[in-house]
C-alpha cells in the first residue's frame, strides 16, 4: 500500500515539537467576555464561512446570556448550547469586534491547526505540533501578527525512539535573563499562572506588585530565550 503522503516516512522518524500556548484578543472580544463571565465548556466553529459559531456555556440564566448578545438554543444540565449570533460573518468582517482572524470562527489562519484548544475564562490554550520546529514558531508568529496576546506556556522535543520512552523536555538556559524575570516567571509558575485552571495575569501581576503590562513585559522575555533556544538550530 503506497502512503498517500509524500515525505511521511521520512517525516514519521524525525522528532516532534510540541508547544503549548495561551492566547488571548488584546481587543473586545465578545467570545472573551462570554468566557470569564460565565465559562466556556466548548465553542464550535461554524459549518460555512458566513455562518454564527455555537457554544456550550457553562450557565443557564437565559437573560444573562441574552445581555451579551447570545442567543440561547438548548439547555443540557448545567450548561446552555448558543448561537453567537453577533459573530456571524458578512463578507470577511465579524460584526461585533471587527477582527478579521475571530478564533471563534476558527484557526484557518494559521500554518497549523492546534491538535486541542480550550478557552480558560478570556483565554484559549492551544496545544501545537509539527516535526519542523519553523512551522511552530510561524504559528506563534502569526497569532501575534493577527493582533493576540501570543504566552509560551511550555515547549517539549519528544524525541522518543521504538523504545517508546516518554518525551524530554527541552533544556533552556536562562542565563542572558535578568534576575527579575526570572523572579517574576518562578512566581507565575509558582501561582499556577500557566495552569489550564490558573490565575489570571491582573491577579498574579498584584501578587508581584507590578503591573500587568509589566508582568506581560518580563513573561515575554522568558519566551522570547525559550522559543530561540528551542526553535532557532545552528546553520
Amino acid at each position: 500500500m503506497t502512503c498517500p503522503c509524500p515525505g511521511a516516512t521520512e517525516a514519521a522518524s524525525d522528532p516532534a515539537v510540541h508547544a503549548r500556548v495561551t492566547v488571548a484578543p488584546t481587543r473586545d472580544c465578545p467570545v472573551a467576555r462570554l468566557g470569564e463571565q460565565h465559562g466556556l465548556r466548548e465553542l464550535i466553529p461554524p459549518s460555512t464561512p458566513v455562518d454564527a459559531p455555537q457554544a456550550v456555556v457553562e450557565t443557564t440564566d437565559e437573560d444573562a446570556l441574552r445581555a451579551l448578545d447570545v442567543c440561547p438554543i438548548v439547555p443540557v444540565g448545567d450548561a446552555t448550547v448558543c448561537r453567537l449570533d453577533a459573530l456571524e460573518r458578512d463578507g470577511e468582517r465579524v460584526h461585533a469586534c471587527g477582527h478579521d482572524h475571530c478564533l471563534a470562527h476558527g484557526f484557518d489562519f494559521l500554518p497549523l491547526d492546534p491538535y486541542h484548544s480550550h478557552w480558560a475564562g478570556d483565554r484559549v490554550r492551544c496545544s501545537f505540533a509539527a516535526v519542523d520546529a519553523d512551522a511552530v514558531r510561524e504559528t506563534t508568529s502569526a497569532l501575534a501578527d493577527a493582533g493576540f496576546d501570543v504566552s509560551l506556556d511550555q515547549l517539549v522535543r519528544d524525541d522518543k525512539g521504538s523504545d517508546g520512552e516518554l518525551p524530554e523536555i527541552a533544556q533552556i538556559a536562562l542565563g542572558g535573563l535578568t534576575e527579575r524575570q526570572r523572579e517574576v516567571a518562578a512566581v507565575a509558575v509558582d501561582r499556577g499562572y500557566f495552569d489550564p485552571d490558573g490565575p489570571t495575569a491582573e491577579t498574579v501581576a498584584a501578587d508581584i506588585g507590578v503591573s500587568k503590562s509589566t508582568l506581560s513585559e518580563h513573561l515575554r522575555a522568558v519566551q522570547r530565550a525559550l522559543v530561540r533556544q528551542t526553535f532557532v538550530t545552528e546553520s
